[in-house]
């Protein structure tokens, strides 16, 4: 049996956590483990969650409580914790592993979804269970993403943020040293992470993949006369948002000084006050909640990843390649995808270089074309989840 420590019921795959994880889950099953998940009880409705998942891959799935919130930050602070490792913190679920383990000999390994979850190990009796595989999912160097914000914050947040990133990155070598198996989402995470973080031992690479049902290319009647520009994602994370209003303050103007007509879309949940009040710019739509990004997808003319704070593999990026769109992107946008290059993508760093890209994107019809075309064939050719996930499925076998 496979133990599946997750923050959030990974169910609906809808968003980069939930959609990575869902999918590590789903070939576990389909590859003959027994599947236990346990996670977090964020509200209610993950309780709605969790039987869904449940029935829908036919495995166990459990919810375990937290105290209220305030009550986690502070002890984490009384005990020099990270912040990002309060907020997944339950007495509830770390007892139910150690049961779990102490009563059960089918347990074959434990997989964690994310670094925060790492003291439900490293802080247990598990510690002296030689015979338990441990798998770590870490997915993007998380400490290096708390180092971006403390340097792009003003204080108090830069000091706040700088801390976090060292709490982090302390746990990342503990987890290294400690775990069997430890996953990023690219080579280029690996490289970080070993000039950053260790390189005690070997870190190994777990690309996402797609699933193309879900994102297939749309038909040229699926688009108006007016050129759309797209962004997707959950509006209340800090790089999604950093990087419409980058874009909108610092590209739309010139974008609509030469097509007047041009629309920016941000489809997404729980968008930020900040990401709404750029509805009051002319052109830019918030979408907030959808309950199908496709639409959206098939309608846009360009999509645009204005990513100056990000870590690891996009998924909306790949989800735009699937369905056959012209990408504007920086390089941290495009960080990890193998494919990703000026012959089949818009590259740009500033905003005026990223501003007549999007330009071009929309006068070029046939340039466009042919570069969200080359992006097309190049991801159906390696980014099956089957694909993508082989080294993991070497790690349980082993």
């Amino acid at each position: 049996m496979i133990l599946v420590v997750a923050q959030r019921i990974p169910y609906p795959p809808n968003k980069g956590e939930k959609l990575r994880t869902y999918h590590h889950i789903k070939r576990m099953v389909e590859s003959g483990y027994e599947v236990e998940v346990v996670s977090l009880r964020h509200d209610d409705s993950d309780n709605e969650l969790a039987s869904a998942l449940a029935k829908h891959l036919n495995i166990s799935v459990r919810l375990f409580s937290m105290q209220p919130k305030l009550l986690r930050y502070a002890k984490a602070l009384a005990k020099f914790q990270a912040m990002s490792v309060a907020a997944f913190e339950s007495k509830q679920l770390k007892d139910y592993i150690l049961n779990k383990v102490a009563s059960s000999s089918n347990i074959d390994s434990i997989y964690l979804s994310a670094s925060s979850l790492a003291p439900y190990i490293l802080n247990s009796q598990l510690n002296d269970n030689q015979t338990l595989k441990l798998n770590m999912d870490f997915m993007d160097v998380d400490s290096d993403k708390w180092n971006q914000y403390a340097q792009s914050s003003a204080w108090p947040m830069s000091c706040i943020y700088a801390r976090e990133a060292k709490k982090i990155k302390l746990l990342e070598q503990k987890t290294l040293a400690r775990f069997d198996h430890v996953f990023l989402i690219a080579d280029a995470e690996i490289t970080l992470f070993e000039q950053s973080v260790s390189k005690t031992k070997p870190v190994h690479k777990l690309g996402n993949g797609l699933d193309f049902d879900a994102f297939p290319p749309g038909k040229p009647e699926d688009k108006s006369n007016t050129p759309v520009y797209l962004f997707t994602g959950v509006m209340d994370y800090k790089p999604n948002i950093d990087a419409v209003v980058w874009f909108v303050e610092e590209c739309w103007d010139t974008i609509k000084s030469k097509i007047p007509n041009a629309r920016f879309v941000i489809a997404g949940m729980n968008p930020s006050a900040q990401v709404q009040a750029l509805t009051r710019i002319d052109g830019v739509e918030v979408t907030g909640f959808v309950e199908d990004i496709l639409p959206y997808y098939h309608s846009a003319w360009v999509f645009v990843a204005p990513f100056r704070l990000a870590r690891g593999v996009q998924n909306k990026v790949l989800q735009a390649s699937a369905c056959r769109i012209p990408i504007v992107t920086t390089p941290m946008g495009a960080e990890g995808i193998p494919f990703a290059t000026p012959n089949s993508m818009y590259f740009a760093e500033s905003s005026a270089q990223f501003a007549d890209n999007c330009i071009q994107a929309v006068q070029d019809q046939q340039q466009a074309t042919d570069k969200a075309q080359q992006v097309y064939e190049a991801i159906t050719a390696t980014y099956s989840w089957e694909t993508q996930l082989t080294p993991l499925m070497k790690a349980l076998s082993s």
